[in-house]
């Protein structure tokens, strides 16, 4: 009987060539594509899982329960830091969590961001003399009167072609009034007049403090820098991302303070334009391969060097222009003298000449100028907001840059730079008891003398009542609520304060186990904190895997469900042709569940085997393209492979699952042709006989 039910089968299918072929390559692709592309996703999700706990996240997060918002790492879509408060005994926190048997390491965390100045190019060079006049005045032996007098003359060089800029009407002006351009323009007349420098060295504060204030605003200033940073213990973030990697300068000193800067913001944001948009054309003429001349957007880069060329040559050392002239000269084969000029030349970038210029401008000219605005080993300003709205700034080294190896020039992985723990409390607006202290002494020392009448109107609230008091009572007065004033940040014992905190797993399959053992940690110890995965963790960064996949099912789901149609309508029509068939079997002693077996048996070989075709084909490029890996396109897909190619593999168990899921469909699709066959009157099958 058995035998005769997938005879039947057999010869159904393959009375219908066209429609079978038709429903079965609906069932190839839909199973190609469902086997295919969940490697593929799983892979990716591996990466993106990889990537976002190697270089932030850990396996898991804590922050404080009272948090306003849930932790994005990542921060929100403005770009703002999530508002989740804080938690303040990071010891307590984490001898607690330590006593759980998976928890391998917990690394104290916050994020924020900061701004920071360097100034334009008279600020600086003003600065730079300044500091220079200060050394000697110390008898710095380390300052020669040499020096003073190269930076004297950069300085003239500077104002000179400033003041050249102005007269070709090239110079980017940021005054606001007529009068106070004529007034700056006045003012850069004394500065380069020769009796101006007669007796620069007695009377330099004074010379150097109207250069400054008074001829430096006539240069535009767009160097304004922002940096997202994220603070925590350096030597324990260092040993616990093992990806983590120092590429300029060197890590920061156990018990220094300083500052890390990511290395793809150091190239993008911080480097010179000029050279940057150098950088940009080799990337798509030797990686992309594309070609200048085809280009419009290489051609645009080009074009704004050529246009930008004063923002590297007044960069240059004063001293340094002969030996620059004369390499320029001898490299382009020009008699030209003046150095503008020659870079002009130098930046008329075609497809044959590019790379060789490229290779001379680094190696060649770009040791003469300067080509980041901040140098490894600068201290610099940076001024960030506090948690209650002011603003706070401190100075840091910058000791050097990093970046997380296999996805070095990711713009997600190199979203954020680091900063000693106790430089971002400062910065954060955390409060010691004893920085409280220190703090109200000062308030004491001020006294109410340094208060104007408008400051006590706002301490009173009412002017009346501050002229009735006492100078001693409004000294008392005043001292208290400056002192207020002094701790409206969060006060920290030991300062141990922290945002969020990374949390590394020694067995990462066990991480919902050890959520719930973390919750339960917290409940016993009041701990105050919240625990997420790092999927959660980071935001919408970490949902896109499960995007992919719910987008991926949905378009499979859509070609089965065509496919069951297909089936359903294919079955219906075979039903109505074969009628007379139908009814002789019922006559002859067919049982209707006869019937409904071979619609079952017909469905099932036909979805079984062409599926099982979908699938091999699948497994064919999964093992062939799959094992040498897809290649990254951009710095974005390389986070999500977490390095530069994508190897997927077979993932047996939802090949098992997609071959469920096309034999329940298939049954479903089954049921209404089987009903209607069954339904057939023998009787009147017969009698339509012709």
């Amino acid at each position: 009987m058995n035998w005769i039910l997938f005879k039947l089968a057999f010869r159904n299918i393959f009375l219908h060539k066209m429609k079978t072929l038709i429903v079965g390559s609906i069932l190839i692709f839909g199973s190609f594509l469902a086997v295919m592309g969940n490697s593929i996703v799983d892979a990716i999700a591996s990466g993106m899982k990889n990537s976002i706990t190697q270089s932030v996240t850990g396996d898991l997060q804590i922050y404080s329960e009272k948090a306003k918002e849930a932790l994005s790492v990542f921060g929100n879509i403005d770009g703002s830091p999530s508002d989740v408060g804080y938690v303040p005994n990071f010891d307590k926190v984490k001898t607690a969590l330590l006593k759980h048997s998976n928890i391998r390491s917990i690394i104290p965390m916050g994020g924020n961001f900061a701004l920071m100045n360097p100034g334009n190019f008279i600020d600086i060079q003003v600065e730079k003399l300044r500091t220079l006049y200060k050394k000697k005045a110390l008898k710095d032996p380390q300052v020669s009167s040499l020096e003073i007098e190269s930076a004297k003359q950069q300085l003239l060089f500077l104002l000179n072609d400033l003041n050249e800029g102005v007269k070709q009407n090239r110079a980017e002006v940021i005054l606001d009034t007529q009068s106070e351009l004529e007034s700056a323009q006045r003012d850069l007349q004394i500065a380069l007049a020769p009796s101006f420098w007669e007796d620069f060295d007695d009377n330099f504060e004074s010379k150097l403090e109207l250069i400054g204030n008074k001829v430096a605003p006539l240069v535009f200033d767009d160097s304004m820098l922002y940096f997202n940073y994220l603070g925590t213990d350096l030597e324990a973030f260092k040993n616990n991302f093992p990806q983590f990697e120092i590429v300029k300068g060197q890590f920061i000193p156990e018990g220094e303070r300083g500052f890390l800067i990511h290395d793809y913001v150091y190239e993008t944001m911080v480097k010179n334009r000029i050279a940057r948009r150098m950088d940009e054309i080799k990337k798509a003429v030797v990686e992309d391969q594309q070609k200048i001349s085809e280009s419009k957007e290489l051609q645009e880069l080009i074009k704004a060097n050529k246009e930008q060329i004063a923002e590297l040559y007044l960069t240059l050392d004063y001293s340094h222009k002969p030996v620059l002239t004369q390499k320029l000269k001898t490299y382009l084969n020009k008699e030209e003298e003046d150095l503008r000029l020659l870079l002009d030349h130098f930046f008329e970038i075609q497809e044959e000449n590019f790379l060789s210029r490229y290779d001379f401008f680094y190696k060649e000219m770009a040791p003469y100028f300067q080509l980041y605005k901040i140098s490894i080993g600068d201290v610099i300003p940076l001024t960030a907001m506090t948690k209650v709205g002011n603003s706070s700034a401190i100075n840091v080294k910058v000791w050097g840059t990093f970046h997380f190896k296999s996805f070095e020039n990711s713009p997600l992985a190199g979203s954020f730079s680091l900063i000693d723990l106790n430089s971002f409390r400062d910065l954060y607006g955390f409060l010691t008891e004893s920085r409280r202290k220190q703090n109200q002494e000062i308030a004491s020392e001020m006294g109410v003398l340094d208060l104007s009448k408008d400051d006590l109107e706002a301490i009173f609230g009412d002017d009346k009542k501050a002229e009735e008091l006492s100078e001693a009572q409004q000294a008392q007065v005043s001292q208290e609520k400056i002192a207020e004033n002094y701790t409206d940040a969060p006060v920290v014992e030991k300062n141990e304060a922290f945002i969020n905190a990374a949390l590394f797993l020694k067995d990462s399959s066990q991480m919902e186990d050890s959520i719930a053992a973390i919750q339960e940690i917290n409940k016993q110890e009041n701990l105050g904190i919240k625990v997420v995965d790092w999927r959660s963790a980071s935001g919408m960064v970490g949902q896109m895997t499960i995007a992919l996949r719910i987008i991926l099912f949905g378009f499979v789901l859509i070609l089965f469900m065509i496919a069951a149609l297909m089936i359903m309508n294919s079955l219906l029509m075979a039903t109505m042709e074969r009628q007379q068939e139908i009814g002789t079997m019922r006559a002859i002693g067919a049982p209707k569940g006869f019937l409904y077996k071979i619609y079952l048996i017909e469905t099932a070989v036909t979805s079984i085997l062409f599926s099982f075709i979908g699938t091999v084909l699948a497994l064919a490029v999964i093992y062939t393209v799959g094992r040498d890996g897809i290649p990254a396109q951009g710095d974005v897909a390389k986070f999500f492979f977490s390095g530069p190619r994508l190897h997927f593999y077979p993932q047996w168990g939802q090949i098992l699952v997609v071959f469920i899921i096309i034999l329940f469909i298939s049954f479903i699709a089954t049921q209404y042709p089987a009903w209607r066959a069954m339904k057939i009157s023998p009787l009147r099958a017969m009698q339509n006989r012709d």
